[in-house]
């Protein structure tokens, strides 16, 4: 099943202790924060010790969370499941380089936790999830893209990612984790634990108090795919559901212009804003918005969380699941398209199905649903809740709408777009791949569609 994760900060602010408790001090003090570092850097090290530990218990422990963000602290997590980077990536002010799920090879392997190793099911979750390896590989060898033959694999998939974070938001981190609403897998937990861990050994002062509880509604909240829980998510996908809508494309919510309700939004301007680079211009967007919701896989999912300037609400993995757990339902199953057209679908239908009977089954036998979940396909849908500034309709939609990118998050990028041509169409007219935008194509290979399509 492969070597256990591995943690390592592989870069660090020099001195983040130092850092934070002199940005502490420098909001009351006369001097610098340059100066007040030269002072507590000649101080004798257990009087230094002493004076940072108190000023950080003053200030960040009573949730002066602006003193945790002068820090920052990089992280190399290797042989880790997507079941754990899922979690990792919800959090908007921390930033991650993950590898590819393309990337992935039966030789990395999978986790399997001990209770379900040690559990009557064990040796047929191993064929299972070995079989979902064969089948991937069996797909790119038959020239299915290996960014669809993905889809197959579970979630307990190994593999690494570079993760940049501050003191505030990797106690976010571990306190949305341990939450008692969250039902995290043990690995999970395991990796952020690690990660706190190793942060403390270099700056014990600030983990002191990571488990706080008054900072909770101070954290810029994010989307809880682990959430045992979400009443509001299933009462908007019941009502939209109702209303007839094609719940398979992304479902246009609303608009408030905001500000620009009394204005005029001029085309004239926005393409000025575009071409001259006025950021002045641009941040006026911001004040416009768009909600959606969006049903998609939990490949494109991950793909879509990672796109921090977007604010999004998950349905939980375990209320979408009851959707699936039937023999023989699969209504609600992604099958990419080159999947589909090929004569590799009934066995793509069947890996699914086994692996989703798995989780029932393994679920059914006593085994904590937080445990089972990871033997998932990436297969399975959930609904996202996505709400994008004009600015993004502009930016974010411009990356994801190019032809480079992964074909299921384009296609919703792109009806995502057709929604604010329609509705704004001053800015729709720039809801385009991004070549349009840039004036150029800054990808690797040129498709020459903004050469084509003059703006």
């Amino acid at each position: 099943m492969g070597k256990d994760f591995q943690v390592k900060i592989i870069g660090v602010t020099e001195n983040p202790q130092l850092l934070s408790t002199a940005g502490a001090l420098g909001c009351f003090e006369e001097k610098s924060s340059d100066g007040l570092i030269g002072d507590l850097s000649a101080l004798p090290a257990e009087e230094r010790a002493k004076k940072e530990r108190a000023v950080l218990k003053n200030s960040f422990g009573r949730g002066h969370g602006s003193v945790g963000d002068q820090n920052c602290f990089v992280f190399s997590i290797e042989n880790l499941p997507r079941a754990a980077t899922l979690q990792l990536c919800q959090p908007q002010y921390l930033a991650h380089l993950q590898q590819s799920l393309r990337r992935a090879k039966a030789s990395r392997g999978f986790h399997l936790p001990e209770i379900i190793v040690n559990s009557a099911y064990g040796k047929k979750a191993e064929e299972i999830l070995s079989a979902s390896f064969r089948l991937y590989e069996k797909m790119s060898k038959a020239g299915i893209p290996d960014e669809d033959a993905r889809y197959i694999l579970p979630l307990y998939t190994r593999t690494n990612i570079q993760t940049l974070g501050n003191a505030r938001e990797l106690c976010h981190l571990w306190k949305m984790t341990h939450s008692p609403k969250v039902e995290a897998p043990s690995i999970v937990m395991a990796v952020v634990d690690e990660m706190i861990a190793q942060a403390s050994n270099l700056a014990p002062y600030l983990f002191e108090d990571f488990r706080f509880n008054h900072e909770t509604l101070a954290w810029y909240p994010s989307a809880q795919i682990y959430a045992s829980h979400n009443e509001t998510m299933e009462e908007l996908i019941r009502e939209r559901s109702g209303m007839g809508e094609k719940m398979s494309e992304p479902v246009f919510l609303s608009n408030d212009r905001g500000y620009f309700r009394y204005l005029t939004i001029s085309e004239e301007r926005i393409e000025r804003a575009i071409k001259e680079k006025d950021e002045a211009e641009l941040a006026n967007l911001k004040h416009i918005h768009f909600e959606f919701l969006a049903s998609m896989s939990l490949a494109c999912f991950h793909q879509a969380i990672r796109q921090r300037t977007w604010d999004q609400s998950v349905q939980p993995i375990y209320d979408a699941l009851p959707r699936y757990v039937l023999d023989g339902f699969h209504d609600n199953m992604l099958v990419p398209l080159s999947i589909k057209s090929s004569d590799l679908l009934n066995l793509y239908r069947e890996q699914h199905l086994n692996m989703l009977n798995l989780y029932k089954f393994l679920k059914n036998s006593g085994i904590p649903r937080s445990e089972a979940i990871g033997v998932i396909p990436h297969s399975v849908r959930v609904y996202d809740w996505i709400h994008i500034n004009g600015w993004n309709a502009l930016h974010s939609i411009g990356k994801r709408t190019c032809v480079e990118a992964q074909g299921e998050i384009m296609r919703i990028a792109r009806q995502m777009a057709d929604c604010i041509k329609k509705e704004i169409p001053a800015i729709g007219r720039w809801s385009e791949p991004q070549c349009i935008t840039y004036g150029y194509c800054p990808e690797i290979r040129d498709c020459g569609y903004y050469k084509k399509k003059k703006i």
